[in-house]
Order: structure tokens, then C-alpha cells, then sequence
């Protein structure tokens, strides 16, 4: 029921903010932000536009920041010739949320749907946080497997369909910190439903901390 009160909530477009972040013990509460860039970038971009909506009409949303969730596939990343940059460019696989997180800080799970609208991917910076820091260790960072709510605009669709994200801002989640083993859902407001103990999915399991 709280999924649902909550769902509704973000369809009107009524941002809820949490009083603390330090009580591990609350569930079900509305997806918070990690960080302040990623709280400004949250008020800002779309929740309901999805890949499928750019794939059939890109001209309409080439100028609309969204925010997507998906699980990663790839990261190539090279250092640039200059500065303490790193370049990447990743590819996910997206997948349907609700905006829903139980628990918060390290504490935090996200129930991320086993369906969604396909691959997308986007260039981005890294910035290093020592000077030894090389383009593998970008590639760990963004590893396969691990979680992406990714803010970006619409800037293209190859051959392939793959829609292309320009970068605004990345937050990346290990494992341990999502499952697509609980509930199955497609874009919001439709029908949420629990899954099955044996339910096959197309992403991997949340790994025990």
C-alpha cells in the first residue's frame, strides 16, 4: 500500500523529503538522493518519460532531462591527455522503478523491476580521487552488474535502437544495494505484483552485504 501511495505521489510530482537519513529502520520511503547534485538534478529531470517515448519521437525530447535506472553491461573508459580526468562511456540496461527505497544511507535497497525498455548508454567524466588512478579503475567503479540512476537529455537513437543520453549526473549502486527479485512492474502507475520465489529474471539477484 505504501508503494502505491507513493507512486501516486510522484505522478503529481510531489517531492517528499525524508526528516532524517540516519534511521536505517524505515522502509518504504520515497528514492532520496545521495548527494546535493544529484538532489537538484532529481527536481529537475522527468520520471515519466521512458526510452521506448525517445525511440518513437526523439525530436519531442531532445531538450527533457529524465532520470533512468539500469543495471550496467559495459564501461569502456581512457584518462585524457590533460588534467585529472577520466572519460567513460557505459552502456545499461534499463529497467522500470517505482521511486521506492526501503531503508537509507548504507543501509539502502532498491526493488528494481526485472522488465524495461531495452539499452541505453552515455559519455561521462570521472574525475580522479588520487593521481595513481587509471581508466581500469573506472571500469571497476562502473562495473558490470552494478546499479545506475542515471540524469541525462535524449540525444540520439542508433541503427540499433540504442538510445544515447547527453551526461548531467550518475549515482552508481553495488549489488548488495538492489534486487529485481521482488516485484515486477512496468512504467508508473501500472500494475505492481510480487514475484514468484523461482521467478526467472534478466538481471542478478541482490547479493548479501
Amino acid at each position: 500500500m505504501i508503494r502505491i501511495i507513493v507512486l501516486a505521489l510522484i505522478a503529481l510530482n510531489v517531492l517528499v523529503s525524508c526528516a532524517s537519513h540516519s534511521k536505517s529502520h524505515v522502509t518504504n520511503m520515497p528514492y532520496q538522493p545521495a548527494s546535493p547534485p544529484e538532489k537538484i538534478e532529481f527536481s529537475r529531470d522527468r520520471l515519466d518519460v521512458y526510452p521506448d517515448d525517445v525511440r518513437k519521437n526523439l525530436a519531442a525530447y531532445t531538450n527533457e532531462p529524465v532520470a533512468w535506472v539500469g543495471v550496467i553491461r559495459s564501461t569502456d573508459a581512457y584518462e585524457e591527455d590533460s588534467g585529472d580526468k577520466i572519460v567513460a562511456t557505459t552502456i545499461f540496461e534499463h529497467h522500470y522503478f517505482d521511486w521506492v527505497q526501503d531503508g537509507s544511507g548504507k543501509d539502502v535497497k532498491l526493488s528494481i523491476s526485472p522488465s524495461g525498455e531495452g539499452l541505453f548508454r552515455t559519455k561521462w567524466h570521472l574525475n580522479k580521487t588520487r593521481e595513481e588512478a587509471t581508466a581500469a579503475n573506472a571500469e571497476k567503479y562502473a562495473g558490470h552488474d552494478k546499479l545506475a540512476i542515471i540524469y541525462g537529455v535524449p540525444e540520439s537513437v542508433d541503427t540499433n535502437g540504442m538510445v544515447v543520453l547527453k551526461y548531467r549526473y550518475l549515482r552508481i549502486l553495488d549489488t548488495a544495494h538492489y534486487t529485481t527479485n521482488e516485484f515486477d512492474y512496468g512504467r508508473m502507475g501500472e500494475h505492481l505484483y510480487g514475484l514468484h520465489p523461482q521467478t526467472k529474471t534478466n538481471s542478478p539477484p541482490a547479493k548479501s552485504p
